[in-house]
């Protein structure tokens, strides 16, 4: 191993960075690059946490001890995605190297931060107008940096939409792709594996919560609020 790299033998790890803005999915992204890829990291002072530990809690041992198998044949391709690259949850920035971005419709993204925070964390701030435009307005800011990213043409990316990533293999074919390397499990395999509800444990759940895109639209009082507060349109992003 050598510092910024990872090497094992000849092999030198294929290296990306990655941007996401928090309650996009990104855990359930990075159970899917597990089972594709054989991820190399450093440790951080994030590794040993124990609110990241108690994340495993909720999922369903099958499908992480599935997941960390190898289909016969393939050999040890070490991958480093960098999921911090300026800070815990990597506020986007050019570089030279290839950048793979989780984006999920924004009114999703912002109802789980919310009911995530209450149910997990016990934040007994009450929502409000005020609150809740200044994380659609973070949201906002997030991405603008993040496709002006993708779209400059300047180092290679690639963009990921949760609800198609929950959807089919399709999107976890095109990570292949991008990255370059053979996967150690075929996608058919690791998106069988990843399937929200047979990823996760039975029962009651505060960090992987539905995967539901449309729980937003069930809660009138929720509706009502980000109706109040005028938070705008996001047609740019896709939504």
């Amino acid at each position: 191993m050598i510092e910024k790299a990872y090497t094992f033998g000849s092999t030198i790890a294929k290296k990306l960075d990655y941007f996401a803005f928090p309650r996009t999915g990104s855990h359930y992204l990075w159970a899917c690059f597990t089972g594709l890829f054989d991820l190399v990291f450093y440790e951080n002072e994030y590794t040993y946490l124990p609110e990241a530990i108690q994340r495993f809690e909720e999922l369903n041992p099958l499908s992480c001890y599935s997941l960390k198998l190898r289909q016969d044949g393939v050999p040890f391709q070490p991958v480093c995605i960098e999921a911090k690259p300026n800070g815990l949850h990597g506020e986007p920035c050019p570089s030279n190297t290839p950048a793979i971005i989780l984006i999920r419709n924004p009114h999703s993204t912002i109802y789980s931060l919310f009911k995530t925070a209450k149910d997990r964390w016990n934040y007994k701030n009450e929502e409000s107008k005020n609150s809740i435009q200044e994380q659609y307005d973070k949201y906002r800011e997030f991405y603008k940096a993040a496709f002006e990213i993708s779209f400059s043409n300047k180092h290679p990316s690639l963009i990921v939409r949760y609800e198609e990533l929950i959807g089919s293999q399709e999107p976890l074919e095109k990570i292949v792709e991008f990255i370059g390397v053979t996967p150690k499990l075929n996608c058919e395999f690791v998106r069988h594996w990843t399937d929200f509800e047979r990823m996760t444990n039975d029962g009651k759940r505060t960090f992987y919560r539905q995967g539901d895109d449309q729980a937003w639209e069930k809660d009138p009082e929720w509706r009502d609020l980000v109706l109040g507060a005028e938070v705008g349109k996001f047609d740019e992003f896709g939504y």
